[in-house]
């Protein structure tokens, strides 16, 4: 069960008895109101709840329409793409019921010998999980049997960042390119790259020198929560020049990166390809600059619960991936002892007495 607002609106969106139920409504608290009506009724026995028997390509039917409004778009679109291309052809035509975990085992051993990497195949099993678990929400099924499968060994890396040398070719070599823009914001803020082409100027606060990074009516951030990060004096300069020259251009455009005057939706990696390529780099993306703003911090000292908030994640867990330079500053810090590098500050001499 589910309250959603969208364009202003709020909606109650719900599946009590497999089919959906969806309503507006005034006011946030109104739709709560209905929610709870509705989870009174089938406390009471009045919507008839009862399993059914489906395939599992007639629930993704449903399943579809639901999470085409409760996920992300870019999320929607990359879990649609995975499920239709390889469960949907495995599981399609068996009951929902009768999903094993033997024979997920056997799905993933058949997506193994395709040599398929381990971390897609386990992606195909969250998406998996999450329509077995919305067919137990909806009462299809009892219990989700991927819950019972292992998933696969993924090795752990590190994320590839830039050092100072890189950043500075890298910017070097963007200079006179429309992208440049992007990539300075985002090597100063570590947004990702839907939230750099999704923010409007309005969300830039020059007389804070903050830019609150939030969700908008067609576009969502990854966890649906704003964030706040501050604009460096660098930053900071390079925005209001742009914004200056857009009010002098006559640009009348609201979002902030723009080519030509127009929005930039995508198009960009091929651009930034031959970017990366001219500064003599390699494995570069615009993620990758979203690693290096956190690595960097860690790198500086700075805590990662900070760091967390700062990156917009959800689990203290991902932010995780960056303790090992944290650590390296904090090993450091002994140096910092007003007698780490003349002990003689403390009155005494190095002696040899080992009495």
């Amino acid at each position: 069960m589910a309250i959603r607002k969208r364009k202003n609106k709020w909606f109650v969106d719900l599946y009590p008895n497999g089919k959906r139920y969806r309503k507006m409504v005034g006011t946030k608290k109104q739709a709560e109101e209905v929610e709870r009506r509705i989870k009174n009724e089938i406390a009471e026995g009045k919507w008839e709840l009862r399993e059914k028997d489906i395939t599992f390509s007639k629930f993704l039917t449903r399943y579809f329409e639901y999470t085409k409004d409760a996920k992300a778009k870019s999320t929607y679109k990359n879990d649609k793409y995975r499920i239709e291309a390889h469960l949907l052809p495995y599981f399609g035509k068996t009951s929902l019921k009768e999903i094993t975990p033997e024979m997920i085992d056997k799905y993933i051993s058949k997506r193994l010998k395709t040599e398929a990497f381990n971390n897609t195949i386990n992606h195909e099993l969250v998406c998996l999980s999450h329509i077995i678990k919305t067919a137990i929400r909806w009462r299809y099924v009892d219990q989700n049997p991927v819950s019972f499968v292992e998933k696969l060994k993924v090795s752990k890396k590190n994320p590839r960042f830039l050092n100072i040398d890189e950043i500075k070719r890298l910017l070097e070599s963007a200079q006179n390119t429309y992208i440049y823009p992007i990539i300075l914001t985002a090597i100063h803020t570590g947004m990702r790259k839907s939230e750099l082409l999704n923010l409007i100027w309005s969300d830039i606060d020059f007389n804070q020198s903050i830019v609150t990074i939030q969700p908008k009516d067609d576009w969502n951030t990854k966890n649906y929560e704003p964030r706040t990060v501050f604009l460096t004096p660098v930053l900071y300069e390079m925005l209001q020049k742009r914004y200056r020259n857009c009010i002098e251009s006559g640009i009348r455009c609201e979002y902030v990166f723009t080519y030509k005057g127009a929005r930039i939706k995508n198009g960009i990696d091929t651009t930034l390809r031959k970017v990366v390529k001219e500064a003599g780099l390699k494995d570069v993306t615009l993620h990758t600059l979203r690693h290096t703003f956190a690595s960097q911090l860690a790198a500086s000292g700075v805590p990662l619960r900070h760091i967390q908030e700062l990156m917009g994640h959800q689990s203290y867990q991902t932010t995780l991936r960056y303790a090992h330079l944290s650590k390296e500053h904090v090993k450091k810090q002994v140096l910092q002892l007003p007698f780490a590098e003349d002990f003689a500050s403390l009155g005494h001499h190095l002696g040899t007495r080992l009495d």
